[in-house]
């Protein structure tokens, strides 16, 4: 067995130790070691990174109880260890910062934490029950941070089975004997095998991200330590950018987005409404036409507005209708032939022209990549009609 000394210090970040054991799999060159300070991940932490004689760790896993490590180079006897030490402090901050931050949702809202997940981006935990107010989440992130200030000591041992049984544990292990317990001073007693911080002011500060509906309830995002800093002051730095842009301050931005939503919303509305009055004009343009065959093209208009349009200029009287958008090369459609299926002769024949779509017997649309392949498809369409009427 490798002697765990990140059990024994959670600050331990180089070392010399031996290769105890070592086996192959899948190019790569497991190694164990007579002492270890790498984590190996569990209990919703990652595994640890760092390199062995220099040689970066690319894998880790566990084999009979025993933490191996993949290397690309095989190698043997004694052996300096280092651990990505960035890397490793901030799981720290954000696994202990875990356990702060459920303990302050059970202090002032009797809410327990039922997952947890710690990832390179987002940390989460999950609380059953009703949705959260905003104002149940300033308490509790409040009281995390206010326990954070108070700077209390964190310390790991292991216990008995009859010392657990007297502790007021977070949660019950699945094991009795030799219990690791993480023990937030004043705070609580959890049962974890991870690596934690050595007092709560070295999480350096907890934020609550954003909340999420789950099925047992919802999950909250939070950040904690370096990664709450620099999200923080990335949001700080959006904020006093899109002032500057507004030419007001960081107190009113917020004042000047939503006025500008509004006044943006109005200016569509009233440009639906003139697109509106637009389309029914061309639309009696087109219908006065004596020719029962239509075909124009538009810069700017959507499929649907296309579809619209044709369905319309059909219930006119119209016999056969092909409109096409230039900007996003769009075409559709339609008809009122017999014995003729639209979709049929999309699917036959749009290969040859670069496009693709498909549709039914009345109704057909296409798109296509070039604008040439568009105009030589539409001429392709009026040749085909001409040649069935």
């Amino acid at each position: 067995m490798s002697k765990l000394l990140y059990r024994e210090d959670a600050f331990c970040e180089k070392w010399a130790t031996e290769i105890d054991d070592t086996y192959e799999k899948d190019g790569l060159y497991f190694v164990s070691l007579k002492e270890t300070a790498f984590y190996p991940g569990g209990g919703g932490q990652p595994a640890d990174s760092g390199t062995i004689a220099d040689l970066e760790v690319k894998a880790v896993e566990s084999k009979d109880g025993v933490p191996y490590y993949g290397l690309e180079t095989s190698i043997k006897g004694r052996v300096e260890c280092r651990i990505d030490w960035d890397h490793r402090f901030d799981l720290m901050q954000q696994h202990t910062g875990q356990h702060l931050l459920s303990a302050a949702f059970r202090l002032v809202l009797d809410r327990q934490t039922i997952g947890f997940h710690l990832g390179q981006e987002a940390v989460t935990i999950d609380l059953p029950g009703d949705k959260l107010t905003e104002a149940e989440l300033q308490l509790t992130e409040q009281k995390v941070n206010e326990l954070i200030y108070d700077n209390r000591m964190i310390s790991s041992y292991c216990v008995t089975a009859a010392q657990l049984a007297e502790l007021p544990v977070v949660k019950q292990p699945s094991v009795t004997e030799d219990v690791r317990i993480v023990e937030i001073d004043g705070v609580e007693y959890n049962p974890c095998g991870g690596t934690h911080v050595s007092s709560t002011g070295q999480i350096g500060l907890i934020k609550i991200i954003k909340t999420e509906k789950q099925k047992q309830g919802q999950r909250i995002y939070f950040q904690c330590g370096k990664r709450a800093l620099e999200t923080t002051s990335n949001m700080f730095s959006i904020v006093e950018k899109a002032a500057d842009q507004f030419q007001t301050n960081s107190q009113e931005v917020l004042d000047r987005i939503q006025k500008q939503a509004a006044d943006l919303q109005a200016a569509l509305k009233r440009a639906e409404e003139l697109e509106g009055r637009l389309e029914a004009l061309e639309l009696q343009e087109l219908i006065q036409t004596e020719t029962p065959f239509v075909v124009r093209s538009y810069e700017g208009k959507n499929i649907k507005a296309l579809q619209r349009m044709a369905a319309k200029l059909l219930e006119a009287d119209k016999k056969f209708v092909i409109l096409t958008d230039t900007a996003e090369r769009k075409l559709v459609m339609t008809h009122k032939l017999n014995d003729f299926h639209s979709g049929n002769l999309f699917r036959t024949s749009l290969s040859e022209f670069g496009g693709k779509g498909g549709g039914s017997a009345q109704l057909a649309q296409a798109s296509f990549q070039q604008i040439k392949d568009l105009e030589r498809y539409v001429k392709f369409l009026q040749d085909h009609y001409r040649s069935i009427v």
